[in-house]
């Protein structure tokens, strides 16, 4: 019998990994160092003579695998996970211990998780397997962090974890300036792995959005990747995988990099985005990379198209980041139950408006506050609709568009009596208000929003400063 194992590689909690702290520079830099972290396995196990094959681009051939010296070879990376297929247990074990004492020492507060199982011939069967595995590793994994903080400690106040790396005020060179510098190992580590590599003016005072954007059905998807065959079935994952990022974030920032708009990318990876940017250039962005997406299509066992949610936060430039993301993603949330109705699978999108503390999660304060004016979420097909009824908002006024909203928000009845008002005063011949029901949530969706996505008509040519 083989000795081989096939090894799956995660991370626990990567979420609060990533959103521990509020600071862009922090969150950004943690994405990143998640994002290379599995590309360092293979120079770091060479320095300790393990030889692990790193081409996960590439074509893979178990008979290849077999006539070649290889340790170990690299399967899968994607969603997140690495899948390994070692050539012993052995091999498999002293591969982790070199790789856990170093994420110790270099990438401080981040926990990999591994799980193996017997190499069996049967790819399907040991991919599910390995994949239970690794769920009841997650499970019994500790849902604390220790804090290894003695009374003689200074703590960092963001962290709860000692503080190990200080700078004096005036010296020279710093992952920030003097009186942000007392940081703790995994802050620090953090900081010092930022890149900016988009425009975005940190000093922004105004107001801010954050979009989160997430993939539709991508396990229904992945079992079209299934095969008992090792060969057939690994290639089936590694080209999924290389359509899936090239797709939902390759293309679409490459089109929004293009556009001219100033944004940073925090996340992105796989189908998921996660993009901070100016609040009044949001609903443009947004709208631009459902364009890109609706022109792609998912070569599996056939043509599959390519659907995702987004939800979007507006908030000030001084709020903490980390509440925005979570309104932001719990919008994407909301628009994904559209989603997973039978037969209506689709492109979704939510937004809310954060116009002072967040005091409650996302479901109760739209439950609470909107529900019964508003339409959220949308599909994209609606887009046609917020196009007319933002000329017909335009042509009505500011001071009657928020006349407008309020009448929308108190009920139908206030919201005909309002539409025809407003009417009246409309030019002759031009639309009019219809005053239904659809259109009054509608409305009252868009007149939030007015002064920030509505107010000016957007021409084709149009470039963002």
């Amino acid at each position: 019998m083989s000795d081989m194992v096939l090894a799956l590689y995660d991370f626990a909690s990567k979420q609060e990994y990533i959103y521990r702290t509020s600071k862009i520079k922090e969150i950004s830099g943690a994405s990143a160092l998640l994002e290379k972290a599995y590309g360092l396995f293979r120079e770091l196990l060479e320095q300790k003579s393990i030889t692990l094959r790193y081409e996960p681009n590439g074509v893979f051939s178990l008979e290849a695998f077999h006539e070649n010296a290889w340790d170990g070879e690299v399967l899968y990376e994607g969603g997140g996970n690495l899948m390994v297929l070692w050539r012993t247990e052995e091999t498999y074990k002293n591969a982790n211990e070199i790789i856990s004492v170093d994420l110790l020492q270099n990438v401080p507060g981040l926990f990999m998780i591994a799980s193996c199982v017997k190499y069996t011939g049967r790819f399907e069967d040991d991919r599910a397997a390995l994949y239970e595995k690794n769920s009841e590793r997650k499970n019994r994994f500790p849902a604390y962090q220790d804090s290894a903080v003695l009374p003689i400690t200074q703590v960092d106040p963001a962290t709860f974890l000692p503080v190990t790396y200080k700078r004096d005020r005036n010296a020279p060179g710093s992952v920030y300036p003097a009186a942000q510098c007392s940081l703790s190992s995994d802050r620090y580590a953090k900081a010092a792995c930022f890149e900016a590599v988009d425009r975005f003016d940190e000093q922004n005072e105004g107001m801010l959005a954050v979009i989160y954007v997430d993939g539709n059905a991508m396990g229904d998807k992945l079992k079209k990747c299934a095969s008992q065959n090792y060969d057939e079935g690994v290639n089936k994952l590694r080209d999924f995988s290389a359509q899936v990022n090239r797709i939902y974030v390759e293309l679409p920032l490459q089109k929004i990099r293009e556009g001219r708009f100033s944004f940073r990318k925090v996340i992105g990876g796989g189908d998921e985005i996660t993009l901070i940017c100016r609040a009044e250039d949001a609903f443009r962005i947004m709208r631009l990379y459902f364009d890109v997406l609706s022109e792609q299509k998912l070569v599996l066992d056939k043509e599959s198209a390519c659907t995702s949610c987004a939800g979007i936060s507006v908030f000030h430039a001084k709020a903490p980041f980390s509440v925005a993301y979570d309104i932001a993603e719990a919008a994407c949330e909301e628009a994904k139950k559209r989603a997973h109705e039978p037969e209506k699978d689709g492109n979704y999108f939510c937004f809310y408006y954060c116009h002072a503390g967040v005091t409650n999660s996302f479901d109760e304060l739209h439950k609470r506050e909107q529900e019964h004016a508003s339409s959220k979420p949308y599909g994209t097909e609606k887009l046609a609709d917020f196009d007319r009824y933002a000329s017909l908002l335009r042509s009505a006024g500011r001071s009657n568009v928020k006349a407008l909203g309020a009448a929308a928000f108190a009920g139908p009845a206030y919201y005909r009596f309002e539409t025809a008002r407003v009417n009246a005063y409309l030019p002759k011949g031009s639309p009019k208000f219809k005053g239904d029901e659809n259109e009054r949530r509608l409305v009252y969706d868009m007149s939030e929003f007015y002064d920030l996505w509505f107010n000016k008509e957007e021409k084709p040519d149009e470039k963002n400063d």
